[in-house]
Order: structure tokens, then sequence, then C-alpha cells
């Protein structure tokens, strides 16, 4: 296995990733991971570090990379938008495609929280992406964005609503323009128009998207093509090794199904 730190370009700004490379020779299928809202590449306890490590020890490519405005990429903060963060993950995509060993059909996208939605988005408009991973999803984003605007619009300075419009996020300023722009972003329209194979993982106990959504993305990809697996007791990102552990043996066995990692 090969650890690589890369950068590619999108609208002119530079994102920043890492590119795990099994040590399998032959074109092989490969995954690109896409972090949560005010996530990183390497999310919490190190999640998708981990999960990088054991895609490739397994055969696969793993790319996990920053969005614009998070992490080490360029931009800030303040101008993320989920369309933005859609196009980020369409320009990895293709990035990724276009990578020596890599099977360009066989290249899927796993998104935890937020960047479950912005994975369903992308899905929904690209064909070619071979299979979907959903790791506790935000599908209905309305619900989710504008409740936490309003229970942050009622705390008092310096916190909450700031008063250029911007709201206080844990230290990260959010911009108006994700909340003009969440109409745009439909991940529930967008699964319906994807049909590959799809798995949903979701906490029984996740306090930040509740379990309900992993209900409507069942409903809106179909059963016939949707593996969903509730992991018992965990929480929005399975912040306990067991549960981690369950999360990283759910994908792997299903990734043997449905995107098997043998060489071409």
């Amino acid at each position: 296995m090969v650890e690589t730190a890369i950068t590619f370009q999108n609208r002119g700004q530079r994102l920043a990733g890492m590119l795990h490379a099994p040590a399998q020779s032959g074109r092989r299928p490969a995954l690109v991971m896409l972090h949560g809202f005010t996530g990183s590449r390497m999310e919490s306890h190190f999640l998708f570090v981990k999960m990088a490590r054991r895609l490739a020890a397994a055969g696969y490519f793993a790319m996990r990379f920053d969005f614009r405005g998070s992490g080490e990429s360029e931009g800030a903060f303040q101008e993320m938008t989920i369309p933005a963060e859609i196009d980020d993950a369409q320009t990895a995509l293709a990035w990724l495609r276009r990578q020596p060993g890599v099977d360009p059909e066989r290249v899927a996208l796993l998104g935890l929280s937020l960047g479950g939605a912005v994975a369903a988005s992308v899905a929904g408009e690209d064909r070619r992406v071979a299979a979907l991973l959903l790791w506790s999803a935000v599908a209905d984003l309305q619900e989710l964005f504008h409740k936490s605007a309003a229970d942050l619009a009622t705390i008092p300075p310096p916190l909450g609503r700031q008063a250029d419009g911007t709201f206080d996020v844990g230290g990260l300023l959010l911009g108006p323009d994700f909340l003009a722009t969440l109409e745009s972003v439909q991940p529930l329209a967008s699964i319906e128009r994807y049909h590959g194979p799809v798995l949903i993982l979701h906490g029984t106990r996740d306090g930040s998207v509740p379990p309900g959504h992993a209900d409507r993305y069942l409903a809106a990809a179909g059963p016939e093509r949707t593996a969903r697996y509730w992991i018992e007791g965990a929480d929005h990102t399975y912040s306990a090794h067991v549960w981690e552990e369950e999360a990283f043996q759910l994908t792997l066995h299903w990734l043997q199904d449905y995107l098997p990692a043998g060489g071409a």
C-alpha cells in the first residue's frame, strides 16, 4: 500500500487530499470519500484515514480530500455551499478516473453525513458511478439545516447569527449563500435517478442526523438495489471501536459483492 499526498484544482482553487493505492497490480476499483459538514478528509477519530487504509489493503484505491473552504484546501468556509461541494466531488471523481491503475468504470462514492447528500447528488447525474455508499447521510437538507439556523438565531452574540448575516458554527462562519442554495439540492430525487447498487449505514442513536433519513434513502433508492444496515447504539460518526469496526466490515463485505477488487 502506498499513500501519496495529492492536490488538484477546481475553479482556480487548490484542493488537498490523500490517495491510498493498493499493492496489487492491474486496473483496480476505487472510491472517492466525501467528508461531512465542518469535517475534513481525516474525519472524527481518524475515521476516513482508517477506512481508506482498509480499502487499500483490500485492493481498492481510496481518495479522500478536503472540500474547498475545509481542511487544508483553499477557499473560505464562509463561501461554502452544497452545490460547490457537489462541483468539487465531480472534479475529484474525474481526477481519480484518470490515475494510473484505476479502472475508470469501477469508481464509487462514499459519503459521510452531508457528504452522503453530496454523493447521492453526484450519482444522480453521473451514470458511471459504480456504487454509492452512504454513511449517516443527510436526506432532507431543508429540514435539518433550516432548523439549525433557526436555533442559532436565538443564541445571543458573540455566538449564533452575526450582524453580517453569517452564522457562527463552532468557530466557523457559515455564509448566507449556504441556506439560500439549499432548495437547489435534492438528494432523494437524485438517488431515484441513480440505478447502481446502494449501501446505507446508520447508527440507531445518531443525534445529528436522525435514523429516519436512512429510511428515506431506502424508499427513494428502492429495496431491490439497496442494502441498509443499522449499527446498534452507534452515534453519528461511529465513535467507538466496536461501532467503527462494524461499519468497516459491513462496507468491505458489501463491496466484495457489488464492486469486487479483482484486477482487470
